[in-house]
C-alpha cells in the first residue's frame, strides 16, 4: 500500500511540475484551417488538457495504425480523423491539402517548378486516405495522378537548373523550352483523374458527394499550371 501511495505521489508531483514549468512559458495561438484564431485564456488549463490527451492517446493500443509513407518524398498523414468511414472532416481535410498546397506552389516558386510541387501535394493527399476503405479508390486516383506528374517532370526536367526549396521540400524544374508541352500533358492527366474519381464513386450517393468534392479540388489545380 505504501508503494502504491508513493507511486501516485510521484505521478502527481511530475504532473504538477510540468504544469508549473508550462506556466512560465509564453502561450502561442495555433492557426487551424477553417477556424477562428483565439487567444489562449487559460494556459494552465491548456497544458493539463494536452497532458491528459497525450496519456489517453498512448493508452489506445487497439487503434489501427496509419498509412505507410514515402519518406523520400516527405509525404505525411495529418491525422484528420479516427473514422475509417466516409467522413466530412476527412473529405474537407483532403480538399484543404490540395487547395492549400496548390496555393503554396503558386505563391512560392516559379512556373517550371510547380509540376513537381503539385506532384508532392497530391501524394500527400493520397497518403491521408489510402488506408481508409471507403476512400481507397479516391486515394488510388490521387496517387496515380501524382505519379503521372512525376513522369512528366522526369521527361522534361531541366537538369541544369537548381532545385527550388519550400520549407524542407525541394522541387525539380521543367525546362522552359518544354513548359507548354508539360502543361498540356499535365492538364490532360488532371482531366482524366477527375473523370475517374467521379466514376469510382459508383452508385452510392454518399460516395458521390465526397468523391465529387475531391474531384472538384483536383480539377482546380489546372489553374496553378496555367498561372
Amino acid at each position: 500500500m505504501f508503494g502504491n501511495r508513493f507511486c501516485a505521489g510521484v505521478a502527481v508531483a511530475v504532473l504538477a511540475g510540468q504544469v508549473v514549468t508550462a506556466a512560465s512559458v509564453p502561450a502561442y495561438a495555433v492557426a487551424v484551417p477553417g477556424a477562428q484564431s483565439l487567444a489562449p485564456a487559460d494556459p494552465l488549463g491548456s497544458v493539463l488538457e494536452e497532458l491528459l490527451l497525450a496519456q489517453y492517446s498512448s493508452s489506445m493500443s487497439s487503434e489501427p495504425s496509419g498509412p505507410s509513407y514515402d519518406v523520400d518524398r516527405q509525404e505525411r498523414d495529418p491525422k484528420l480523423s479516427a473514422s475509417y468511414d466516409l467522413d466530412e472532416r476527412v473529405t474537407r481535410g483532403v480538399i484543404w491539402i490540395i487547395q492549400n498546397g496548390s496555393n503554396e506552389c503558386r505563391n512560392s516558386i516559379r512556373p517550371e517548378y510547380r509540376f513537381d510541387c503539385l506532384r508532392n501535394v497530391l501524394g500527400r493527399a493520397a497518403s491521408t486516405i489510402e488506408n481508409r476503405p471507403n476512400y481507397r479508390d479516391a486515394a488510388r486516383e490521387l496517387r496515380s495522378l501524382s505519379r503521372k506528374l512525376d513522369g512528366i517532370v522526369s521527361k522534361y526536367q531541366d537538369r541544369s537548373a537548381p532545385r527550388a526549396a519550400v520549407g524542407q521540400r525541394t522541387y525539380r524544374a521543367v525546362s522552359t523550352a518544354n513548359l507548354d508541352q508539360a502543361r498540356r500533358e499535365a492538364s490532360e492527366a488532371i482531366d482524366e483523374s477527375v473523370t475517374k474519381l467521379l466514376r469510382s464513386a459508383g452508385n452510392s450517393e454518399k460516395r458521390k458527394t465526397h468523391y465529387s468534392q475531391i474531384a472538384t479540388a483536383v480539377g482546380s489545380t489546372k489553374r496553378l499550371l496555367r498561372s
